[in-house]
């Protein structure tokens, strides 16, 4: 999977191979390893800890700044546009 259509070239797809309470650890779609540290605020949430290993588990590639070393709280797509559909009478 190679992530082409972005204007940004800091924000890459990355796949989770590791999560401790500390840190996250990914690959990149290039074959880099980064270690992406967790706030304070993101080692209390255990909801956020459940959903690094679901992801972990399920193989999803998440998008990262490589340089920020930062996980992204939004997936890929933009904000859904309203779609207005007629009524029927």
């Amino acid at each position: 999977m190679k992530l082409r259509d972005t204007n940004q070239p800091n924000i890459v797809a990355a796949k989770i191979i590791n999560v401790t309470k500390r840190n996250v650890t990914v690959i990149t779609e290039d074959g880099h390893l980064l270690r992406i540290p967790l706030t304070q605020q993101y080692r209390q949430d255990k909801t956020l800890h459940a959903s690094l290993v679901d992801i972990l588990k399920a193989g999803i590639w998440i998008p990262v700044n490589k340089k920020l070393k930062k996980i992204f709280n939004y997936d890929w797509l933009p904000a859904p546009t309203p779609v207005t559909v007629p009524a029927k009478n």
